[in-house]
């Protein structure tokens, strides 16, 4: 997965005085706060009175955040900024309708390195590049800083398209407290991705009332564990995510193309007290609900910890148009650990698959639920 030297990336950008928290010139002064909005248009001036979009002192998106107060809010008006920024003060940026943030051949669109911040209303499109390094996601909870790579928590990403993204729309990576909300992810690598890749871990979480269609490469919604540091009670609930992971014809490389994906490739990987609940998922490359606990325990080694999570209420229709390990049919649920899974899987409705429920490995799934016009309730292969 392109998330798992991100630390790496981040502090080689930074080596190479690549700091986006520093903007490139002042559009206006730094005492013009007024009632604590400042104001970005394409059309701005220093001389503007910098009290609406029609009088804004700002051009720039990054001299605002700059110049604002904490608890500010930077306000970002119709039009299209080629830029990346870098939210590195406890402030709101919030877009008008038509603020759009093309990113192209920039490593993220929004990153986000102070906690308490809040990103709202934004378009945020187009983070690309060819660097294999690099996220390439469309907003962050994390960004480059002088000193290195910088997270954030308890930060709130509500009601932002974020589309044609190279890497994730919406990446909450080694946050806590942290909450994605009323966003529309599509076209996009993944749609939300909450990781540990800077070495904390991404808890606490909530991922609610978002849309996360069409993502070409992978989930809709990934957790996954990359570091070791874990992916912890985190709340999913009530997202729509369809129709991802489906921009190659047949698996592998369709690989993790779900509706919402638990997932770990290292030893000791940890997901666990996790609730995935009343969410909809259809038409995924791989099931609408997947577990990928890819390593086995290793004697006198970490062990890997999928202990706790739960599968509520979810609206399951045809998934795995993609295949999955030893599963080559469609299939609500997917289930495969290389080590012994308990899971709590109750209080969904599937429907529309040959399987329900499909299990590859020692996995012991406890709950019941509702199926119509599945041929096989659930069924399962040995190992995975």
């Amino acid at each position: 997965m392109q998330h798992r030297r991100l630390i790496q990336s981040m502090t080689t950008v930074a080596a190479l005085g690549v700091a986006l928290a520093v903007p490139l010139f002042s559009a206006g002064p730094a005492d013009a706060h007024g009632s604590g909005r400042l104001y970005v248009a394409p059309n701005g001036a220093a001389r503007n009175s910098d009290t609406s979009c029609r009088h804004a002192q700002y051009t720039d998106i990054q001299a605002a955040i700059e110049d604002a107060r904490p608890g500010g809010t930077v306000v970002v008006c119709r039009g299209v900024y080629a830029t990346s920024v870098t939210v590195d003060r406890r402030i709101t940026l919030a877009g008008m309708p038509g603020a759009v943030i093309d990113a192209t051949g920039a490593p993220y669109g929004v990153g986000i390195t102070a906690s308490w911040s809040t990103v709202r209303g934004l378009t945020v499109v187009n983070a690309s590049g060819d660097n294999p390094d690099f996220p390439y996601d469309g907003i962050i909870t994390a960004g480059f800083t002088a000193e290195g790579p910088a997270p954030a928590d308890h930060v709130m990403i509500i009601n932002n398209r974020v589309h044609g993204n190279k890497g994730s729309g919406i990446d909450l990576n080694s946050t806590s407290h942290s909450i994605a909300r009323g966003n529309i992810a599509t076209e996009n690598g993944v749609g939300i991705n909450v990781a540990d890749d800077l070495g904390a871990p991404a808890a606490n979480n909530v991922i609610a009332e978002n849309v996360t269609n069409r993502n070409f490469g992978g989930c809709g919604i990934a957790l996954a564990d990359h570091t070791g540091a874990g992916v912890v009670g985190n709340l999913v609930t009530g997202n729509i995510s369809d129709d991802n992971g489906l921009a190659t014809p047949t698996a592998p490389d369709a690989s993790a193309g779900s509706g919402v994906i638990l997932a770990s490739p290292i030893p000791g990987g940890t997901v666990k007290n996790n609730v995935i609940s009343y969410n909809e998922f259809h038409g995924n490359g791989h099931g609408g609900v997947v577990v990928h606990s890819h390593v086995p325990n290793i004697p006198d080694g970490p062990m890997n910890d999928f202990t706790g999570n739960q599968v509520i209420g979810n609206l399951i229709g045809t998934n795995n148009l993609r295949t999955d390990e030893a599963d080559l049919e469609t299939t609500g649920i997917y289930l495969g650990s290389a080590s012994p899974l308990q899971i709590t899987v109750r209080g969904n409705w599937i429907s529309d698959n040959h399987f329900g429920i499909f299990t590859a490995g020692d996995v012991t799934v406890t709950g019941s639920n509702t199926y119509t016009n599945v041929d096989v309730q659930m069924d399962g292969v040995s190992s995975f």
